[in-house]
């Protein structure tokens, strides 16, 4: 195995010790599911919190999904003392999600010295894309 290549694997062997130390992860439920280079899928069990009054996952709740997303998937990219920042995000929200299982996969399109972008799908149980989202971060 080659240095860059070990490298690498104690990089995402760092990534998948530090995600469950997030505070907002623990808060929300979130689970790490494939880490890759430049990609990332997380995973969430939806709870009655997540909920809002009219009985659908608060889109607040989606969005956070598909920003810790993006970050995990910049995170394979980057060295661990990197910092970074979410600067843009949009997010359309394409069907409710009532309950069960959302999945947030996440790929960075484009990693600059400063800039990065990339974009998340979400998606239900079913197999159904809930939401599609475009994040910008700042490196």
């Amino acid at each position: 195995m080659s240095r860059t290549r070990k490298a690498s694997q104690r990089h995402l062997a760092w990534i998948r010790r530090f995600f469950p130390r997030i505070e907002i992860v623990r808060q929300m439920g979130m689970k790490l599911g494939r880490l890759g280079r430049g990609r990332a899928t997380l995973l969430l069990d939806t709870r009655r919190e997540h909920l809002h009054p009219q009985g659908a996952v608060h889109g607040g709740v989606i969005a956070t999904l598909a920003d810790t997303a993006l970050g995990m998937a910049l995170f394979t990219l980057v060295s661990s003392t990197t910092q970074m920042a979410t600067i843009e995000m949009t997010i359309n929200y394409l069907a409710p999600h009532r309950g069960g299982r959302l999945r947030a996969d996440a790929r960075v399109l484009r990693r600059g010295r400063r800039i990065a972008v990339g974009e998340v799908d979400v998606w239900n149980q079913a197999g159904e894309r809930v939401a599609k989202s475009l994040l910008t971060y700042a490196i």
